[in-house]
């Protein structure tokens, strides 16, 4: 072999030894350290060596959906292609699979122009949340939901709902007792007068919610708690959008137990008496704790304290206690 066919042939070995030496690195500590999770949807920014490039690269303008390669790098999330936001030689951002595992783990991988990285096995799923009452529930009384959970892609609760009192939104709470799905109250579907809405459909309305009353839904707006005794909830957020008729499932809990308890003969009355006399006119207060606890149970004396913020200087507070009449026979509301 002449000498350029030596030369040729080594310059080829050398490329081939260093692609060889350099594939994508990267470390848990690169994409969010311990405790890091693959959520469905997610967006996530992972930082490494040899991922990409020199340079930035940027999905195409008016792509629409994220490409699942730019510039010769991809991501794989188990065997699904993630979508590319960003590409550089040291960082990468990607959304997850929304078709991505959905608990145990999944197996994080780059791939640059041919070379693989190493798997890393990652937890994936949603992750934990912690669901109970806010506090101690009776009978006939008002039953609060507390959900506390971090996520970039959860903005909280946002109560009260556009959608009225007993809407909840992009949440859902599902309550059965022995295995049996409750029934709805008369009164909680605010969508059944055909209401138009524009806007985000996660949204609320109101003030800010007061410190202490954040992330609680009342499920008395939405079921009879009259018995005594265990009962199961099942928290579900949805990613909803406008004309989709199954909205994506971001996060569900497991059924966890809650148990209500027997109310004596005059707590409810004595309760009322005292939110009656007291009569706060603080529209956060009202609308994040006294009007919705109010409503549920149709009787005469919560119809008495409802129809007081019917004036309620406040078009929110007078709003909210116009939808919760709704829960009283049509020949019981004001005229």
């Amino acid at each position: 072999m002449s000498f350029r066919g030596w030369l040729t042939l080594g310059l080829f070995l050398a490329a081939r030894v260093w692609s060889a030496e350099a594939p994508p690195e990267f470390t848990l500590e690169g994409v969010g350290g311990a405790g890091a999770i693959l959520t469905p949807g997610g967006i996530v920014t992972m930082y490494g060596q040899h991922l990409g490039a020199a340079g930035q690269c940027l999905p195409p303008s008016g792509a629409g959906n994220y490409p699942v390669e730019i510039c010769g790098t991809q991501v794989y999330v188990g065997n699904e292609p993630a979508g590319l936001l960003y590409v550089s030689e040291k960082q990468i951002n990607f959304q997850i699979p929304k078709d991505s595992p959905g608990s145990g783990t999944a197996d994080l991988r780059v791939v640059h122009n041919g070379q693989w990285s190493k798997p890393l096995t990652m937890q994936a799923g949603f992750p934990k949340m912690k669901i109970g009452l806010d506090r101690p529930a009776y009978t006939d009384m008002p039953v609060w939901l507390r959900v506390e959970f971090r996520s970039e892609l959860w903005g909280g609760i946002r109560y009260p709902s556009s959608l009225g009192p007993a809407g909840f939104g992009c949440n859902e709470v599902e309550v059965q007792r022995d295995g049996k799905l409750l029934t709805r109250l008369p009164g909680s579907n605010w969508n059944r007068g055909g209401m138009s809405f524009s806007g985000f459909p996660c949204g609320g309305y109101g003030p800010p919610t007061p410190r202490g009353f954040e992330n609680r839904l009342p499920l008395h707006l939405l079921y009879r708690f009259d018995e005594p005794g265990t009962y199961e909830v099942r928290f579900t957020s949805r990613n909803m959008e406008f004309g989709v008729a199954a909205s994506k499932i971001l996060f569900q809990s497991e059924w966890i137990p809650i148990e209500v308890l027997p109310a004596n003969h005059y707590q409810r009355a004595q309760w009322l008496g005292d939110v009656r006399s007291k009569h706060p006119m603080d529209s956060s207060e009202l609308l994040a704790d006294v009007l919705p606890s109010v409503l549920g149970l149709p009787d005469q004396a919560s119809l008495e304290i409802v129809k007081s913020y019917l004036d309620h200087p406040d078009e929110n507070v007078r709003r909210f206690a116009q939808n919760g009449l709704y829960y009283w026979p049509e020949a019981e509301r004001p005229r």
